[in-house]
């Protein structure tokens, strides 16, 4: 059984971080983002500049330093708008879905822990765990490239937290075969069985399908069943807590009607 992990001590997310000091910088991948940096007007801006304003992120990890470091409602926005961009074009070179990773590294902190770095679960550490959680990551992002999705950060977050949801229950039910005790009594709170909203909420998306639009049901989605706070989705989304509160209670009194 894993420990719970300060994330200080998770050294693959220290090596991710001086590997993406170089990579970000080397020719290749400024190529990459030029090669897809016009498809977008902003992008563009950002990326190449005008003739009267130099351009401000030149490199990807200048551009990845850009997206981690919103301020305000509007830089949220413009940082979840850019991580749709990505995705969009992921396609057409590979070093974009490097990019688009190294651009979620703290969004998959948050689902570390919010998993509690894979406790009960087949994995030795929480480093472990990580590297599972970046394995699952580049699954995702190479799986979705050319997609384009309204809430990019959001979908892709949820499928890997879905996904990593999965293995630790599976994990969890080889645990029951072998050892008599019932493994709802010993679950964490985020793997015990689904409360009759959290059910109905999962219901509703499935017949929505992977292309859910709903704003109601994507709110619930993510707050019932997945478990983040409402202020986690306000900055991944970039949308106000009170409205994001609004929504979820109105779906949530619709299911419940």
């Amino acid at each position: 059984m894993t420990a719970p992990v300060r994330t200080s001590r998770v050294a693959l997310i220290d090596r991710l971080a001086a590997e993406w000091q170089c990579l970000g910088r080397t020719r290749g991948a400024v190529r990459a983002l030029e090669g897809i940096a016009g498809r977008d007007p902003q992008l563009d801006l950002l990326v190449n500049g005008s003739p009267t304003q130099p351009p401000v992120c030149p490199t990807p990890f200048d551009l990845v330093e850009h997206m981690r470091r919103p301020r305000g409602r509007a830089r949220r926005e413009e940082a979840a708008r850019l991580f749709r961009v990505l995705l969009r074009e992921g396609g057409a070179d590979p070093f974009i879905s490097r990019m688009l990773v190294q651009a979620l590294v703290p969004g998959l902190v948050t689902v570390a822990r919010k998993l509690r770095w894979g406790q009960g679960g087949e994995w030795q550490d929480g480093s472990e765990f990580f590297g599972e959680v970046l394995t699952t990551t580049w699954v995702v992002v190479t799986e979705w490239s050319g997609q384009d999705r309204p809430y990019a950060v959001l979908d892709v977050l949820s499928a890997i937290r879905c996904r990593l949801r999965r293995q630790l229950f599976r994990s969890k039910q080889v645990g029951a075969r072998t050892v008599s005790m019932d493994p709802e009594e010993f679950a964490p709170p985020s793997l015990r069985s689904e409360t009759g909203l959290e059910e109905l909420t999962r219901l509703l998306i499935d017949v929505y399908g992977n292309d859910v639009r709903n704003d109601e049901a994507q709110v619930l989605y993510a707050h019932h069943v997945l478990g983040y706070s409402i202020t986690e989705l306000s900055s991944v989304m970039g949308r106000g807590r009170r409205a994001l509160s609004a929504r979820r209670d109105r779906g949530g009194r619709r299911l419940c009607a």
